[in-house]
């Protein structure tokens, strides 16, 4: 064969295709060993509810989603649920993120990108999950993240809904429970989302929502004296407005703040039975709470309304400050219900 070029061509043609082959298994092996681990996003599909335009909100929150950065494993995933748990002190004893959920459809509006997704799917162990979001970008890093879990995908539904009609494509009656985290706030029609809640919600069933606390540390200290005052910003603007600007980014074209009996009225004309079960905290809150509220109580510059909410703090036997009774954070979270029939 060394003397032969017709026989040395083919034998390294051989070799060239058998060395080819072995690449295309080792790749094919690679492909089946991330998918095995990871999971196949496309698996999950994502269903589109036409736009007839595109609103700001929808505009701001596709580029603002929150936590955008993808994970790279499911340890990963779960780990960003505990940090964030101890970023929000009480947020998980409030909103009840680890209730057994094995018999439930749960809907999430305003999922995101997936965090309470995973937990009601892995640790709650829900028969089906539907996550809505007015976010494709938010959308697309849930499917991923339910991805990196191996969730089965028949008991995952992902939708994409607009901010400019408030309806939610489900029947009637088809939710066990109900969750909308940090959303209604954002939305530019918030009672008729109540009310369209309130249809899909099947009698009997439960939920939370979380709205932004009129009542919080965030809204009387942390805008009003640290930022409007000591750092000097939003210079001129009311109180609401500073708000606003200044809790999801100084663009976010709507970030309202609820009084809890003023929210709590708006869910019961909805149809729903509610109670308001207290703020959960920022991390800054509790921070600012102990560094500066003497300092601001004392300082003439602090507008009455704040002044009032900063002395007519209590705390409880966790040492959590409270106002009328209810812990006094930004996160202001209501169980809701719905009559049986």
């Amino acid at each position: 064969m060394r003397g032969n070029p017709v026989a040395l061509a083919a034998a390294l043609q051989r070799r060239v295709l058998r060395r080819a082959a072995r690449t295309v298994e080792q790749a094919r092996t690679a492909f089946e060993a991330i998918t095995e681990h990871h999971g196949d996003p496309d698996a999950i599909p994502i269903r589109r509810l036409k736009r007839e335009r595109t609103t700001v909100v929808e505009e701001y929150w596709d580029v603002h989603t929150v936590n955008s950065t993808p994970f790279r494993s499911a340890g990963a995933s779960l780990r960003y649920l505990k940090a964030r748990a101890a970023a929000y002190p009480l947020f998980e004893q409030l909103m009840d993120v680890h209730a057994d959920h094995s018999r439930d459809v749960v809907l999430d509006y305003g999922c995101g990108p997936g965090n309470d997704l995973v937990g009601f799917a892995v640790r709650g162990g829900a028969k089906r999950v539907i996550g809505m979001d007015v976010s494709e970008r938010a959308l697309d890093l849930a499917r991923s993240r339910l991805a990196l879990h191996r969730i089965d995908t028949t008991r995952v539904e992902l939708v994409q809904v607009t901010d400019g009609r408030p309806n939610i494509p489900l029947a009637n009656d088809t939710i066990d429970y109900l969750y909308c985290e940090g959303v209604l706030h954002h939305t530019g029609h918030p009672t008729e989302l109540l009310a369209e809640l309130h249809r899909v919600l099947r009698p009997g069933g439960t939920g939370h929502i979380m709205v932004y606390n009129r009542d919080s540390l965030w809204f009387h200290l942390y805008t009003a004296y640290q930022r409007q005052i000591l750092d000097g910003a939003f210079t001129g603007l009311s109180i609401e407005d500073a708000f606003t600007r200044n809790t999801d980014g100084e663009d976010c074209p709507i970030a309202r703040a609820y009084r809890p009996a003023e929210f709590a009225t708006a869910c019961e004309a909805a149809g729903f039975r509610v109670s308001f079960l207290g703020g959960y905290f920022a991390s800054i809150e509790l921070e600012l709470v102990a560094a500066c509220r003497s300092a601001a109580m004392s300082d003439p510059r602090l507008a009455a309304e704040h002044h009032h909410f900063l002395a007519s703090l209590q705390f409880d036997g966790r040492g959590y400050p409270t106002y009328h009774g209810h812990t006094a954070g930004i996160g202001g979270v209501f169980a809701i219900s719905r009559n049986e029939g």
